[in-house]
């Protein structure tokens, strides 16, 4: 009888934590604001009109088919093209040059160069704050440059795929 009891708390104490992390990791707040998503219609030319964007820059909505490289950019990316890119689980770092210093941008470059996919920089006019984040449907704002947060908005969405069907 008391080997029985053994046994079943061999397989009851570990089954009982691992449902603990799983309940803690679904219910634990996730990086960014939530923005509702606009849909994920394909575009012939980044000139075709469109409903506006719901946020500055965008999380979602119509998109070219094509999508931008990879790593740091020196030059804005077109919002129709840079969305695919967030669709298929990229992240996107933005700064506003006239917002922030060189060492800022430094910083932000090192950080960006550290994946070798699924991230990418780039100097984006008129943003509300230094530097905005954006993933598929997700958006977060930083009044200053914070690393951590950064790397934890990157690790949360990074690689997730958002195609639906129709789009």
């Amino acid at each position: 009888m008391r080997k029985n009891k053994l046994t079943v708390l061999w397989y009851v104490i570990p089954a009982l934590f691992i449902v603990g992390l799983i309940v803690f990791a679904a219910t634990r707040p996730r990086p960014g604001e939530s923005i509702v998503s606009q849909g994920n219609k394909h575009l012939k030319t980044a000139e075709e009109q469109h409903d506006p964007y719901n946020t500055s820059p965008p999380t979602s909505g119509p998109h070219m088919s094509g999508k931008a490289d990879w790593g740091v950019h020196e030059t804005q990316i077109q919002d129709e093209l840079q969305i695919h890119n967030l669709e298929d689980g990229g992240i996107i770092v933005h700064y506003d040059p006239a917002k922030v210093d060189e060492a800022i941008i430094k910083t932000l470059t090192d950080l960006v160069g550290t994946y070798k996919e699924k991230v990418i920089l780039e100097p984006y006019a008129s943003l509300e704050t230094p530097i905005v984040l954006t993933a598929w449907t997700r958006i977060d704002k930083l009044l200053s440059l914070d690393e951590q947060r950064i790397k934890e908005f990157i690790n949360a969405y990074k690689g997730i795929d958002h195609h639906v069907a129709g789009g």
